[in-house]
């Protein structure tokens, strides 16, 4: 993958993307992941409609980036859980009341970054 345009393209294709952060390095051109260079990224990353997790990209370029597209009903429940609201709350609720267990199971991989117990 060699270009914000590309990575688009996949998240959209999977719904939720993972890559590393040396993938997102190579794509922004960049030498280490300092601060700097990951406040760039995820204003790339914004400005080409891409969310991710964690909210703070790490600084290892090993570590997995969960990416998804912004204004599509996986932010929607991104942002309920990380930004507690009435609304959120509204949400996650209709999110439980059907197909409870595989839609919970999805929020707990996207946040957490994998299938937790007792979670």
């Amino acid at each position: 993958m060699d270009s914000y345009s590309e990575l688009r393209s996949a998240v959209a294709d999977s719904g939720v993307h993972t890559t590393t952060m040396e993938t997102l390095k190579r794509i922004q051109d960049a030498g280490r992941l300092g601060i700097h260079v990951r406040s760039a990224i995820s204003r790339a990353l914004a400005s080409h409609g891409i969310g991710h997790l964690p909210a703070e990209l790490p600084p290892n370029q090993d570590d997995e980036v969960r990416l998804y597209l912004l204004g599509t009903p996986i932010a929607d429940v991104v942002s309920a859980v990380l930004t507690p609201s009435e609304r959120g709350d509204a949400m996650l609720r209709s999110v439980g009341s059907s197909d409870a267990q595989e839609k919970l199971a999805l929020i707990r991989d996207i946040v957490c970054g994998s299938h937790k117990e007792g979670i």
